[in-house]
């Protein structure tokens, strides 16, 4: 009897959360709240992704990537050319990302590090409105289904891993390339035209990806446009490659170092490498590495892109050279390679699901128990895999410790117009200055002594930069810079790992 009796609560039970569920869903649905409430979710993402990049670069957690952009937009603002020393490049030759020149114009106004920082999570909170859209007017999806979408994109690890990988000039282009397939997929042409411009301002070879969306557009019966936005993109793609680039290093293809294993010199010899070793591509295309950053990118939104392959092929080649190239390794380092996956992924995630669903009047009916364990697998994930994990417990992040205190020490003691080589870690505090350049601890304690001294007044070494040194090889290094004519400054805050150098004969303002 009580089993009985129980069995009859559950249902009941059951019914009545299906009933609230359905009351809330007919209220989402209303036109007013349809419109808000994408725009309520973009704004708290992007504030909780405001705080979490703060809070890590309170504790100066920032790295070279976020130094040499912060030079670079100084450098703008002064008027010069974004040649930045610590990346040894004009910043425009790496993507021809023109929309530093905007930011460049925002960061004059306001706090440099933390407006750059900001802009760049509310750029990732601000997809939540076109992906909403996506999933509602052309997936068709109930708001219940729009809801698990969303949430699985605000918990997707590959978004919190841009977020804190210092910043990005591509990850602005995140909301324009959900905006540009929302075009794209309802035929609003002029549209689409704007938010393909944003995207290729961030980074030039998203061109490639808006090529690929129109041949997607293409296989949909559309071919005029189709045609025009494909051979659009590849065209410009390859004019910005093999000749806007170029023309901010002395005419140097800009990625000849990260597919030097199949060319050299020009881009015709790298193409003839892909052409010449189709197994090697291959191999270097499936391995282990590239295979877990596959799953990484697929599994949270379980494989579901994999339902819809359509909407996650356009970008396939284009991803495919990213998983060839030579690049950084580890989870923040590749975390700007996964921005034109994305958008594809949460697409093609979309329509999966509306193809899995029925139609109920105007709208997709999709199971709840697939809503479910996509949410529930968006947040295994997300605590498994994404950088600011409640495992990595973010609530401890923003509190200086007593090396963080003596790094902005010894920055305050270099003047502003010095020439300064410091230590990653130390690099963003420096950044507003004409000639800095970073550290290379390397392995060895003696070259590295040696390629630290030329060129440069100031001298600031951290041993976190060279986790391997013994306290004998920091040692050995102290006296090598002082041999030079390098004197080591005292600090009021004096830790074993910061060192501090000023040329001798060289006032301190």
């Amino acid at each position: 009897m009580d089993l009985e009796q129980t069995k009859v609560t559950l249902a009941q039970s059951r019914r009545r959360l299906e009933i609230f569920s359905l009351r809330w869903q007919a209220r989402l649905d209303t036109q007013r709240l349809d419109q808000a409430v994408p725009w309520i979710i973009a704004v708290l993402l992007g504030a909780a992704l405001s705080g979490l990049a703060l809070t890590r670069a309170h504790q100066l957690d920032g790295g070279a990537d976020l130094s040499a952009h912060l030079q670079g937009l100084w450098l703008i603002g002064e008027g010069y050319e974004p040649r930045s020393s610590v990346a040894g490049h004009n910043l425009l030759w790496e993507q021809a990302a023109f929309i530093l020149y905007p930011v460049a114009g925002l960061i004059a106004l306001f706090p440099d590090q933390p407006t750059l920082l900001c802009l760049q999570a509310a750029a990732l909170g601000l997809a939540v409105v076109p992906l909403w859209r996506i999933a509602r007017d052309v997936g068709g999806l109930k708001s219940g289904a729009a809801f698990a979408v969303v949430f699985a994109y605000c918990a997707y690890p590959a978004v919190h891993s841009i977020n804190l990988s210092d910043f990005h000039p591509e990850a602005l282009a995140v909301p324009a390339l959900f905006a540009a397939v929302l075009t794209a997929l309802k035929g609003r042409w002029n549209w689409f035209a704007v938010f393909a411009l944003v995207a290729v301002t961030c980074r030039s070879d998203l061109a490639f990806a808006l090529s690929g969306l129109g041949l997607l557009v293409l296989l949909e019966g559309r071919r005029r446009p189709g045609t025009a936005i494909s051979l659009g993109g590849l065209a410009y793609g390859l004019v910005a490659m093999t000749a806007i680039q170029p023309r901010f290093n002395g005419g140097r293809f800009p990625h000849i170092e990260a597919f030097s294993d199949f060319g050299s010199n020009h881009p015709g010899s790298v193409l003839w490498g892909f052409i010449s070793a189709p197994h090697q591509v291959v191999a270097d295309t499936v391995s282990q590495a590239n295979f877990q950053m596959i799953v990484f990118l697929l599994a949270p939104v379980m494989l579901l892109p994999l339902v819809a392959p359509r909407y996650v092929l356009p970008v396939l080649p284009l991803f495919a050279v990213y998983l060839v190239a030579d690049v950084p390794s580890g989870q923040l380092a590749e975390a700007s390679q996964t921005v034109p996956m994305i958008p594809f992924v949460f697409a093609a995630t979309v329509f999966a699901l509306a193809r899995s669903g029925r139609v109920l009047v105007e709208r997709v009916n999709v199971d709840r128990r697939l809503l479910t364990a996509l949410v529930l697998t968006a947040s295994l994930f997300f605590l498994r895999d994404a950088p600011s994990s409640l495992y990595e417990r973010p609530w401890n992040w923003g509190q200086r410790d007593t090396m963080d205190i003596a790094r902005q020490e010894a920055a305050d003691l270099i003047p502003p117009d010095a020439s300064v080589r410091a230590s990653e870690q130390v690099l963003p505090l420096l950044s507003d200055r004409t000639r800095l350049y970073q550290l290379h601890a390397g392995d060895d304690p003696d070259s590295a002594a040696v390629a630290a001294t030329p060129k440069v007044e100031w001298i600031v070494f951290d041993a976190e930069s060279a986790p391997e040194w013994s306290p004998l090889d920091i040692e050995s290094f102290d006296l090598d810079v002082r041999r030079t004519g390098f004197e080591r400054l005292e600090l009021e805050e004096e830790v074993a790992g910061l060192r501090v150098y000023r040329l001798r004969n060289v006032i301190q303002s």
